[in-house]
């Protein structure tokens, strides 16, 4: 009988075994799968704290709006995927075109094939997809290598900034913007100099001189009209040049034609004695127009002469402004100078400089002597 519960024992004892190795082998299946269910959930999470991090299209653009120009010029390597198709180059070459005026056209050395519009809050961004490896070079090479490698609205941003670089003016002088202007000045015969229209354009704004220069494009304007118009336009925008030009090519127009609050605001921008200035006033204070206007003639010819005016007789006399003393000044032309140069060193005309020494404008060459008005 101790034979047979010993057995029974032996067969207890396995069994109590083989049930427990199956319990901790259940228990071990369970902590494995447990585990790697939060190591599956933890994958997912982080998956999508990473797109969570990533910034859209407006989002790079608006952090890029912030960057400088060159910055932005050394992310045109970037290809980083950001979203629809655009990589990080695509937007740092938007932002340079829409931010800081890069002239992609002229980079290119042609007309843009794709072009997309993205609202950045009020304002619109232009997209450019589907450019090639190639024209990100071209790109990269126009940027590094030009000293202003901007639209012409980028060149007189800087200047109305007042930057100071005579290469900075040069470009101004050869946009479509400013050619504009010179040949509605020439063509209606009342030719100005450079400086004179350089300084008339940065006195109004480029909104004005740009649609100026479109209109002429789809339709070619060159009557007194339109340069009577144009001045007009200026005189909105408190022009000194403007109210200068106006008297010396349209005087009777001026005098005769403008209401009174135009004549005042005129007045106001005459801030140089010249002989137009002094002429008009006279003609003015002597005329039928209202009390306002000759009052403020009156004030203005007080201004020139620095003396007190009561009232101008009936039959004005023009007095003479004297001419200060003639002296001759001399300049030596150094390498790379151009008359241009040195007619704004000396605060004169090209025309004068070339009158005065008869020399042709092409024919300049260093060691030259010239004669200064």
């Amino acid at each position: 009988m101790d034979q047979n519960w010993g057995k029974k024992f032996r067969i207890l004892n396995i069994a109590l075994m083989f049930s427990g190795a199956l319990n901790i082998g259940l228990i071990a299946s369970l902590v494995a799968f447990s585990l790697q269910e939060r190591c599956s959930l933890g994958g997912e999470v982080s998956k999508k704290g990473d797109l969570g991090n990533k910034l859209s299209n407006v989002a790079e653009i608006s952090a890029m709006s912030k960057l400088t120009f060159r910055e932005l010029v050394t992310l045109l390597t970037n290809r980083e995927s950001i979203e629809e198709g655009y990589t990080k180059r695509d937007l740092a070459l938007s932002t340079l075109v829409s931010f800081h005026h890069f002239n992609l056209e002229k980079a290119l050395g042609a007309s843009i094939l794709q072009k997309r519009d993205m609202m950045l809050g009020d304002e619109s961004i232009a997209l450019y997809p589907g450019l090639s490896n190639e024209a990100f070079e071209a790109v990269i090479r126009f940027a590094y290598q030009e000293k202003w490698p901007l639209t012409a609205k980028g060149i007189f941003s800087l200047l109305q900034k007042n930057v100071k670089d005579e290469s900075l003016e040069s470009a101004f002088l050869i946009t479509p913007e400013f050619y504009a202007l010179q040949v509605l000045f020439q063509k209606t015969e009342a030719p100005q100099d450079s400086e004179t229209l350089f300084r008339l354009a940065l006195e109004g704004n480029w909104e004005l001189l740009d649609r100026f220069a479109k209109e002429q494009l789809q339709l070619l304007d060159l009557s007194v009209e339109k340069r009577r118009r144009l001045l007009l336009s200026f005189l909105a925008h408190k022009s000194p040049t403007a109210a200068e030009l106006l008297l010396k090519t349209d005087f009777s127009f001026a005098q005769k034609r403008l209401e009174d609050q135009g004549i005042v605001d005129l007045l106001s921008l005459l801030n140089q004695r010249t002989e137009e200035a002094e002429k008009f006033c006279h003609a003015l204070a002597t005329s039928l127009r209202s009390d306002v206007v000759r009052k403020a003639s009156i004030q203005k010819i007080s201004f020139f002469t620095g003396e007190p005016v009561q009232e101008v007789p009936k039959v004005a006399v023009v007095p003479p402004i004297a001419a200060p003393a003639p002296t001759t000044r001399y300049h030596t032309v150094d390498v790379g100078e151009s008359l241009w140069k040195i007619a704004r060193t000396y605060k004169v005309k090209v025309d004068d400089i070339v009158l005065l020494n008869g020399i042709d404008k092409d024919k300049l060459y260093p060691g030259m002597t010239l004669k200064i008005p």
